[in-house]
């Protein structure tokens, strides 16, 4: 499992790089710093993920109701960072909005691409 989260926070990064570069040679290089911003939001949002994965497979056998609590603390803490970090491009540091988000977009379509085809796509 670790190497399968891995492998996919590592298509995730090179989606990150790719539409960044993309970015740079279509607009300029701030369209392609706020693409990489909020990719890199993206990829927090992948790498917690596969983190809270591994501790609950780590954290061995529990009650069902623990599982769920976990789960659900994980997913809105997930959702603060990847909101405070987009938040934080738009707002504080000056990035383009529309570049942002499609960084965004385009590091969580690495996300669910990624994997789909490292479990297929029947799962």
């Amino acid at each position: 499992m670790k190497n399968n989260a891995l492998h996919v926070v590592g298509i995730q990064a090179i989606v990150a790089i790719t539409s960044a570069t993309a970015a740079y040679f279509l607009d300029d290089p701030l369209a392609a710093k706020s693409v990489l911003f909020g990719s890199s939001a993206s990829l927090s949002n992948g790498l917690m993920l596969a983190w809270h994965i591994r501790e609950r497979l780590d954290s061995g056998h529990r009650e069902p109701a623990a599982h769920l609590r976990a789960m659900y603390r994980a997913s809105l803490e997930r959702y603060v960072v990847v909101a405070l970090l987009l938040v934080a491009g738009l707002r504080f540091l000056g990035f383009e909005p529309l570049y942002v988000l499609a960084g965004f977009v385009a590091g969580q379509v690495g996300l669910v691409a990624a994997r789909m085809l490292r479990n297929g796509f029947e799962s």
